[in-house]
């Protein structure tokens, strides 16, 4: 019962111990970042233009203390003031000691470091950060694909594009992001890409192509719609073409609206048919007012409120359940414009 209480009380000793050594240590860190922070707010303040050599001259061990607010505004700024918090983070070392901890054996300080290097966005550090693409920790690769999204150079697309055919791949909407952020110009790869013989990673170019606005790749999101072997991958083949809203993609959506195009996807080709919003869609969609596949008719009424007056007078002249629920639809829309 002795040795029972003086293991309690040397347990419940060391625990006030513990708490009380981190609560100074907590006071210290909050007495060493409160200049610095200070420092920090002003220089976002005036947009970068001033205070840059006070930042760089605070001591390392008071640098240290601020360095999550610092690291916080690092991943918010934009335009002039980001650049010159950059320009600090640059002069205080912290992109070589990034790159370095790049190849830490911990998880965690990998993907600290790669986080570091996409919100300086370092193109230097492309390389690098696509060598983690298969790291072992899929954490680390989420932050990396993060990373080079933020960093935007399409160097890094067909890495990332190979990096999709793997075991626990990173998630396709988080891939799809950070290629869109890589612009027109990862358009080229991401058009040969479509010949990968990855359903899933046609898949996301597709989503890419059609949220950069890659019109030039039409004709080729135009042949996977028409003969890709996965359906899936003809659904966003055509949801895409609507979305880049280009006139050559008017043809091949109206050539998937009728067998022997399955039904899932003569409805994504309805929907698209609005989305594209060409007039010129109207007849080929009133040909399916009366679709006897449900979703069919009732994507071919909705497209058809959505091209306006055209599609509407359409609308009109049927009667049936799909044409009176897109009028009714309509009618919040005409209190709105009166």
């Amino acid at each position: 019962m002795l040795v029972l209480l003086a293991v309690v009380a040397g347990t419940a000793a060391g625990i006030v111990v513990v708490r009380v050594w981190r609560r100074i240590r907590n006071r210290r860190l909050a007495a060493l970042a409160a200049g610095p922070r200070r420092s920090l707010l002003a220089f976002v303040a005036d947009n970068g233009e001033e205070g840059s050599e006070d930042l760089i001259a605070i001591p390392d061990d008071a640098w240290q203390a601020a360095l999550p607010a610092a690291l916080g505004l690092l991943g918010k700024l934009r335009g002039d003031a980001h650049s010159a918090l950059v320009s600090v983070f640059l002069h205080r070392g912290a992109a070589r000691a990034a790159l370095d901890d790049l190849h830490a054996r911990s998880g965690v300080r990998r993907a600290r470091a790669a986080q570091l290097l996409g919100d300086l966005e370092l193109r230097e550090a492309v390389p690098e950060l696509c060598g983690l693409l298969t790291d072992r920790d899929h954490e680390v690769r989420v932050v990396a694909v993060r990373a080079l999204g933020r960093i935007g150079d399409a160097k890094a697309a067909w890495r990332m594009i190979a990096s999709l055919d793997q075991h626990d791949p990173v998630p396709s909407l988080l891939a799809t992001h950070a290629l869109v952020q890589m612009g027109r110009e990862a358009e080229v790869v991401l058009s040969a890409a479509l010949d990968h013989p990855q359903a899933r990673v046609r898949a996301v170019c597709l989503d890419a192509l059609g949220l950069i606005g890659a019109t030039g790749a039409v004709a080729r999101m135009a042949r996977v719609l028409a003969d890709d072997e996965v359906l899936d991958v003809r659904v966003a083949a055509a949801a895409n073409l609507g979305r880049l809203g280009a006139r050559g993609a008017l043809k091949p959506l109206i050539d998937s609206l009728d067998p022997p195009a399955p039904d899932l996807l003569r409805a994504a080709a309805a929907r698209a048919l609005g989305d594209l919003g060409a007039p010129a869609a109207v007849p080929a969609l009133a040909a399916h007012l009366d679709d006897a596949e449900f979703q069919i008719a009732h994507e071919a009424a909705q497209s058809l409120r959505r091209l306006g007056p055209p599609g509407q007078s359409e609308l009109r002249e049927r009667d049936n359940d799909h044409c009176r629920e897109a009028l009714a639809l309509m009618q919040p829309e005409l209190v709105n414009a009166q």
